[in-house]
């Protein structure tokens, strides 16, 4: 980079610091400073209020308003744009970081005219070497398909979410009932995974079934148990109860242990991070991105938004092992040579996420990071565990009992990585026509239970199953169906409310579509060619909003039957309100909602 005086925008005010200590080093003279998040943001035109536009004439606008929403920002940057400093755009590195970028860039060309010169600096860490490194590699120019996509995605949801939540709450406030109804094209699916499964429970039938199980103790006195396949018949279980139950002894007929290996995990993708961590912490995935976020802020965590699962050729371990040995988590390896098992994901923006520095917290960040800092040396550094699988058929008067047992045979990276290590439940070693005590025998019944009901780590999953939302929206759905009051928590698994219930069903009355995954994934697989430069903008807006406009129009021919049916799930208390008129930005979608949460993530 040939010297000059530079202005370098961050989007975080920690990661601007982290800047302006390397290029202080550097000697250069720059000025570095940081927004928070989006300066700027879409709206409705004017005319389009609350009261001022149907919902089909929101959802059929191309053109939107651009508007300030951090005018502090936005003033300070004009202040220090109109010195003769070339612009360095060093926000996130991924979409919504683009965009971030490019409404700086805005600003600074409304300043200084079209032609001023720019760069782009990209990191996905603030470590010192990382950022001098890109420092001498600045980029010229954005990637403007990555400021498309973000683009698209910004007024797809602006324009369905405005349109549908304006049609909804307007149609439920004229049954009396004072409530927003929010609407998304994430959220709604999201939802709809949990209602779906509400319903499978209540339509379960169970049925009753019997097994007959025994208790066995080896010659050694090693005790274990074993049953019979399962009974769906009373009168067949009770003629083997009869043939067995007054018996002493039993035979092995046969013993397999087989020994197989467990894969040591993959590098980290930002979902499989959130999942497995809502299993571990029972928090929120939205509270625990958080979390990551700044641990990458304060240089102990690379970018947390990846879906990448593989190092690429060049990756340098070195930093990350020291940091994982400078936190004590585990020893001095003898080998220090990295063989990571790498995936097939690679978003074509980030690494897997690994750690920068050591963590010498504690509380809640410190199992975020060492979760990330285990996880990084038990794929790189470790071997594959090992287990053996045990299989015995036992016969009592010719009938045949079954028992199963596993244990870890070779713990490798479980020393490392022991989250979910399996129990050991380990049989005896049997040989083949060995005689066992027959302890106990007991004929028990019971019956078939319903599917349980969705945990976060099971949305999250489904979510990424069905294509809804992207690596650094998802966490975002399931706590924005709890605090719309669609869903509720109750002891880690999520439930709907009558008004979640009553909402989906409506919804799918009129057109299953409106809350099945399927019309949502077609904009996530836009926002892909978008990306590849198979499709525009403008076109992939076009399709999708033609297609949900359709949907609208289904929705607005049954708008009294879902006003009534939303009405009556819930009821407000005599002489209560809690509708507040909303200004256009407030009520305009579910998507501003979210997006608020989503910017106070990226501050």
């Amino acid at each position: 980079m040939q010297q000059g005086r530079y202005v370098v925008v961050a989007e975080k005010a920690s990661v601007a610091r982290a800047i302006r200590r390397a290029l202080a080093e550097l000697r250069v003279d720059a000025v570095v400073t940081s927004v928070r998040g989006h300066l700027l943001d879409a709206d409705l035109p004017r005319g389009y209020g609350w009261n001022q536009a149907e919902p089909l004439a929101i959802i059929r606008l191309r053109s939107l308003e651009t508007r300030v929403v951090d005018q502090e920002s936005y003033e300070k940057l004009k202040q220090l744009f109109a010195e003769d400093r070339t612009l360095v755009i060093a926000t996130d590195n991924d979409s919504e970081g683009e965009l971030i970028g490019y409404e700086i860039l805005m600003v600074y060309r409304a300043v200084r005219g079209d032609d001023a010169p720019f760069r782009r600096m990209r990191f996905n860490s603030i470590s010192r070497n990382e950022l001098i490194a890109s420092w001498r590699s600045l980029e010229e120019g954005l990637k403007w398909s990555w400021v498309e996509k973000a683009r698209y995605r910004q007024h797809f949801d602006l324009l369905t979410g405005a349109s549908f939540t304006r049609l909804l709450t307007i149609s439920t406030r004229r049954k009396r009932w004072v409530r927003l109804v929010s609407w998304g094209s994430c959220q709604i699916p999201c939802l709809n995974f949990v209602v779906e499964r509400e319903k499978e429970i209540a339509s379960f039938k169970p049925r009753k079934y019997w097994y007959i199980k025994a208790a066995f103790e080896t010659v050694s006195g090693e005790k274990f148990n074993a049953r019979t396949e399962s009974f769906w018949s009373r009168e067949e279980v009770s003629a083997v109860w009869n043939t067995v139950s007054h018996a002493r002894e039993g035979e092995v007929r046969e013993y397999i242990a087989r020994s197989e290996a467990i894969p040591r995990p993959l590098p980290t993708r930002t979902d499989e991070m959130l999942i497995d961590l809502t299993r571990i912490t029972g928090l929120s995935a939205q509270r625990l991105l958080g979390i990551m976020e700044d641990l990458y802020a304060e240089g102990y965590l690379s970018y947390p938004r990846t879906d990448t699962n593989r190092y690429g050729p060049g990756f340098d371990f070195s930093v990350s092992v020291r940091a994982v040995l400078d936190a004590g988590i585990v020893g001095q390896s003898r080998e220090m040579v990295p063989r990571p098992r790498n995936g097939k994901l690679d978003d074509g923006a980030h690494p897997p996420i690994y750690p920068t520095s050591a963590y010498s917290g504690g509380g809640l960040p410190r199992t975020v990071w060492e979760y990330a800092a285990r996880r990084f040396y038990a794929n790189a550094f470790m071997e594959d565990a090992e287990a053996t699988r045990q299989k015995a058929l036992i016969t009592i008067s010719g009938v045949i009992f079954k028992a199963e047992g596993s244990y870890i045979s070779s713990p490798g990276f479980y020393e490392v990585f022991s989250y979910f290590r399996p129990r050991d439940n380990r049989l005896p070693s049997l040989g083949r026509g060995e005689k066992l005590k027959v302890v106990a025998i007991d004929l028990i019944e019971e019956e078939t239970k319903p599917p349980p009901r969705l945990s976060e780590a099971d949305l999250l999953r489904l979510m990424e199953r069905h294509g809804i939302g992207t690596d650094a929206t998802r966490a975002v759905y399931p706590a924005l169906i709890l605090e719309r009051g669609y869903a509720k928590r109750v002891r880690g698994v999520f439930h709907p409310t009558p008004l979640g219930l009553s909402l989906i069903e409506s919804l799918s009355a009129a057109d299953r579509s409106l809350a099945t995954p399927e019309t949502r994934r077609m904009v996530d697989e836009n926002m892909e060619r978008i990306e590849r430069g198979a499709m525009s903008y403008e076109e992939a807006l076009e399709r999708s909003a033609r297609r949900y406009e359709q949907l609208l129009i289904t929705c607005k021919e049954r708008i009294e039957d879902i006003a009534a049916r939303l009405a009556q799930a819930v009821q407000p208390e005599e002489g209560t309100r809690d509708f507040v008129k909303p200004t256009a930005k407030k009520a305009a979608s579910t998507y501003k909602n979210n997006r608020r949460s989503y910017q106070k993530r990226r501050r």
